[in-house]
């Protein structure tokens, strides 16, 4: 089981809520600097493996913490104003992984915290580097695809990022992906590398204001991916929503964590016959609930 909050933190109803559901508990003290702490990605497994935790503190330190199986309830993991009223107070010093187990008393706290050298994009190419936490949030698309704004870009952008290190590898071959299509109009633009403490975590994209591909649409398609395919690349996981068109019919391919290098004819034969079954399908592989038909970038 996978979650994300649905409430951002610091509402009044929020704490009011929480406020009664900890009267209720009888060996369970709010946390006094819970205000302090923002939750930015979780990753929530239903009582069968850790769960982890990507948090900001005091606005300057992400925190990488994992929670031990059965210490918390899962839904009580999954609401953000209860899970940070809950969790032990948090050690001090510059730590950036922490794990929570239950001591002897079967109370929780912090077990263990260092200072860890995390995995980042190695495959670097591009001039400009900007910081997650110098960056404005706005629209979530997904856990990991936000639009931004930042004195570093003119209009709103899109950042793409791994939120654990386990994702790293694949905005890596993603990042290394979109320096092989630049200044060839296939995709949105690439606009920087997107780091945190110096690492690079992922990238920051133009926004390109558009919506997915129909089958009216084919012949365009199957252009931008013969485009693709000149530059001896094949997609590796076209459907209909990793094809943008704008208002002017233009094509945009988007979503390359499977794109390769390839002189493999058939392989580019065989994905270009398979756009049209992708425009008609009904099926949502790969698409972003957002709630309206306009999509991004």
């Amino acid at each position: 089981m996978s979650c994300v909050s649905p409430l951002a933190l610091g509402t009044y109803n929020d704490w009011y809520a929480v406020g009664i559901w900890m009267s209720e508990q009888e060996d369970l003290e709010p946390r006094r600097d819970a205000a302090s702490l923002h939750l930015l990605n979780l990753e929530v497994d239903n009582q069968v493996e850790e769960s982890y935790f990507r948090i900001l503190d005091n606005d300057k330190h992400v925190r990488y913490i994992s929670i031990g199986i059965g210490i918390y309830n899962t839904e009580d993991l999954c609401f953000e104003p209860i899970l940070l009223s809950i969790l032990p107070p948090f050690p001090p010093g510059p730590w950036n992984v922490g794990y929570i187990a239950k001591d002897d008393r079967g109370k929780p706290y912090f077990a263990s915290t260092e200072t860890k050298e995390l995995p980042g994009i190695s495959s670097t190419w591009h001039s400009v580097r900007v910081d997650y936490l110098t960056l404005h949030l706005g629209k979530s698309y997904r856990s990991h695809i936000f639009e931004a704004s930042s004195p570093d870009f003119s209009s709103t952008v899109i950042i793409k990022f791994a939120r654990f290190a386990w994702e790293v590898r694949f905005y890596a071959a993603e990042t290394e992906a979109y320096s092989w299509l630049e200044g060839h109009d296939i995709a949105p633009k690439f606009l920087g590398h997107l780091t945190e403490e110096g690492r690079v975590i992922g990238m920051i994209l133009e926004k390109v204001e558009g919506r997915h591909a129909t089958i009216d649409d084919l012949e365009s398609c199957e252009a931008v991916v013969r485009r693709l395919h000149g530059l001896g690349i094949v997609h590796g996981d076209l459907n209909k929503h990793n094809f943008l068109v704008d208002d002017g019919g233009n094509v945009a391919l988007i979503d390359f964590e499977s794109a390769k290098k390839s002189t493999d004819k058939e392989a580019m034969e065989k994905e270009t016959e398979g756009i049209k079954e992708q425009l008609l399908t009904k099926a949502f592989r790969g698409g972003i609930a957002t709630g309206s038909s306009d999509e991004h970038y």
